[in-house]
């Protein structure tokens, strides 16, 4: 990638942050300040740690806002879930579709919390190559 590429990613990274507080893949202006901190952290134990237990993850990256704006997505959305598509019949049928969208929750933060590192990595070199 260009560094004019680069370069205007960031902007649009620093443009998101003030302008959709409720989007939980946009680096939050804490993010952006502890762009050193976070870049020296581990992608691979950032997803691994998230994957077997959430908080461990977010007690890792030190970063719990987006991680919890999916998690009440999520609650909000099984809730909706239960309460329009429960059936007496096959309350099965329910708790399946539940599952599938906590299986997404769980994939959204773990892409989160390896996405935050990553992008604190690429800032990083585009501010030590400006």
């Amino acid at each position: 990638m260009s560094r004019n590429t680069e370069k205007m990613a960031d902007d649009f990274n620093q443009n998101q942050t003030s302008d959709s507080p409720w989007n939980p893949f946009v680096p939050t202006k804490r993010d952006i300040s502890r762009t050193k901190e976070l870049s020296e952290k581990s992608p691979i134990v950032a997803g691994v740690l998230t994957f077997f237990f959430i908080p461990a993850g977010m007690i890792y990256l030190d970063r719990g806002v987006n991680n919890l704006k999916i998690l009440g997505y999520v609650f909000v959305t099984v809730l909706i879930i239960c309460i329009f598509t429960y059936e007496k019949k096959d309350p099965l049928k329910t708790l399946r579709m539940a599952n599938l969208v906590e299986l997404c929750g769980k994939v959204a933060i773990i892409t989160e919390n390896v996405k935050a590192v990553t992008l604190a990595r690429k800032r990083l070199r585009s501010k030590q190559s400006s």
